[in-house]
């Protein structure tokens, strides 16, 4: 506790209660002079009235100037306080001097009245209590020794019970002053605990605006390091894909597979980073919709297929007909994919099943395996990001450990729940509970396995100002039967439009000189009305998104491959030819399916 403000705090209290008695001290001496001036005279009660007031006034005036003398140390000014007390107390005790003036009565009454005076400082001085000792005794003892000028027993036993009744008193401001204490103490603590929590308040909004601007700033990098590493992932992908299909000698082909799927895990990796961080950020936002639930994992069964063969696994599917699931056909694909694909990962024999059932108005899909189990333990722990649990080796074949992380973050913005049930040696079950819906007319269930469509004599523009990634380019779209042409710049891309008559051009989003895809294409359109496009990108927001679904150009993120490339060219082809055919075709616009960024927003061809 902090001695100098108690000390403070104890003489302004002292201050205030003297301020507030002026009226009650001013009554009370008037009464006294009253009593006192009916037998021993009134002059001199009229003497004594004004004695004391003066004496009260000076008090009070010398009190306030000890109260805001704050450069003067504290003890030294409590101390004048007790004697300006002692001389407040000798002024009223000297009216016992009327007592030896007047009768029995008279001295009981001027007795009661200045014991009571006595008594009531107990409330108002009992913050300093050698000042009310110093006040009560110089009451006490004038009245005390008048009662024994009587010389009868009568006189005497009133002075011990005056004497004995100011002790009591001292005692009972003494206790007053503990309570006061502990008091002060209490609210000082309140008062420090108050303090730090403000501090700690400020500090965590510190720590909030240090977290908020490393998030913007980690932001920032993962977009700036995701267009960085798609550019090179780019030309790496399409060259690999051309290099694996040739004729080589020897180790080639094995060595070029190796390539590739080295590859394939870099950009899953990448994209799993990306996935995680936009999911963070609250940057995806699902787009819900009845889903025929036979259908979608049919198409997972397909695609997985393979997978789970070349392990020697069976994987089926059990899900009734007619199921509808009230989700995000991207998300869900993507928890599901998730799912699947831990299991077979973590099973050496036996299978994965994947089922579902309707349960009230929620639907259960159902991942079970018949793998090396989790203990009960980190069953929690495996939603983590980076953790694998059964892969102390960190073999990157069994992937990255992202795969659950992204399962948790998703679900909740599907509206669902999942958990897992698991023992050692026995297996998993991954259940998943979603909101059901009833079949519409309008249901559109995109499972992304269409065939690569032949692009024999097509005719390619590509604009990119990379060397390296029209180069790639140009091997891929060349092995998928395509003449190309490629232009570093937009002068180069319109001379290459009006010497080659391209059916398609192929637009990088980032272009040299500030310009971007929008502006290339809007004058390459300028030149040749309605040239089909596609539009190829390392950035992956939502606002490119929505300004290529608004001109119908499919887009494309960066790695893509030779098959999305031929897919998404197609589409642009197909797109130009709907009106010509009376606009009865509807195109659905390439995506990578299973992933966070969704490639395109559906749009009509």
């Amino acid at each position: 506790m902090n001695d100098a403000a108690f000390d403070q705090r104890r003489l302004d209290m002292l201050v205030s209660h003297s301020r507030s008695l002026r009226v009650p001290m001013w009554l009370s001496a008037i009464a006294i002079a009253a009593v006192a001036g009916r037998e021993a005279g009134w002059a001199p009660a009229l003497g004594w009235l004004l004695f004391f007031l003066a004496v009260r006034e000076a008090r009070a005036a010398a009190l306030i100037r000890l109260a805001e003398a704050v450069a003067r140390p504290i003890a030294q000014r409590l101390r004048r306080t007790v004697d300006w007390s002692l001389v407040l107390g000798l002024a009223h005790g000297s009216a016992a001097l009327f007592m030896l003036e007047l009768d029995t009565t008279s001295d009981a009454l001027l007795s009661m009245v200045l014991m009571s005076l006595s008594a009531g400082a107990v409330s108002t001085t009992y913050t300093v209590v050698p000042a009310f000792s110093a006040y009560s005794l110089a009451i006490a003892l004038p009245v005390a020794t008048a009662w024994l000028f009587n010389g009868d027993p009568l006189g005497w036993a009133v002075a011990l019970l005056i004497l004995l009744f100011a002790v009591v008193q001292i005692r009972f401001a003494r206790h007053n002053m503990g309570m006061f204490e502990e008091s002060f103490r209490i609210r000082q603590e309140k008062e420090g605990l108050l303090r730090q929590l403000g501090e700690e308040r400020e500090r965590l909004a510190a720590a909030r605006d240090a977290a908020v601007q490393a998030d913007i700033a980690k932001s920032q990098f993962l977009a700036s390091a995701s267009h960085d590493l798609r550019q090179p992932l780019q030309s790496l992908t399409l060259n690999a894909g051309a290099l694996h299909r040739l004729a080589l000698p020897g180790e080639g082909p094995q060595i070029a597979a190796d390539i590739v799927a080295g590859l394939e895990a870099l950009r899953q990796m990448l994209d799993g980073l990306l996935d995680v961080s936009k999911l963070d950020a609250g940057a995806v936002a699902p787009r819900f919709q009845p889903l025929p639930l036979d259908r979608l994992l049919g198409g997972l069964q397909s695609r997985l297929r393979p997978s789970a063969a070349a392990k020697g696994l069976s994987l089926e599917v059990d899900c009734p007909a007619g199921l509808v699931v009230l989700s995000d056909v991207d998300l869900l694909q993507r928890v599901l994919s998730n799912l699947l694909d831990n299991a077979i990962k973590f099973t050496a024999q036996g299978g994965v099943r994947l089922s579902a059932w309707l349960d009230d108005d929620q639907v259960v899909i159902s991942v079970v395996d018949t793998g090396i189990g989790i203990p009960e333990a980190e069953q929690a722990r495996i939603f983590d990001d980076l953790v694998q649990l059964g892969n102390p080796e960190r073999d990157r074949s069994r992937g990255h450990g992202l795969g659950l992380g992204i399962v948790r973050r998703l679900v909740p913005l599907l509206g669902g729940r999942c958990w897992v049930v698991s023992r050692p040696g026995q297996g998993s079950r991954f259940n998943l509970r979603l909101p059901a819906d009833r079949p519409s007319r309008d249901m559109v269930l995109d499972d992304g396995h269409q065939a690569r469509p032949a692009l024999i004599a097509r005719r390619v523009l590509v604009l990119d100002d990379e060397a390296s990634v029209r180069s790639a380019y140009r091997h891929a779209l060349r092995s998928l039967g395509c003449e190309v042409a490629s232009a570093a710049t937009l002068t180069e891309a319109l001379q290459q439009l009006a010497g080659s008559a391209a059916e398609v051009v192929l637009v990088d989003y980032r272009l040299a000189n500030g310009l971007d895809g929008f502006g290339a294409l809007r004058a390459l359109r300028a030149q040749v009305p309605g040239l089909p496009a596609v539009m190829v990108s390392a950035d992956t927001g939502t606002a490119l998104e929505q300004a290529c679904a608004a001109l119908g150009v499919p887009l494309l993120h960066k790695p893509v491959s030779e098959a999305l490339l031929a897919l998404a060219i197609n589409q642009a082809l197909g797109a130009a030819q709907a009106p010509l055919q009376g606009g009865g075709e509807h195109h659905e616009p390439v995506s990578e399916h299973g992933g966070v960024d969704r490639g395109a927003e559906r749009h009509p061809g």
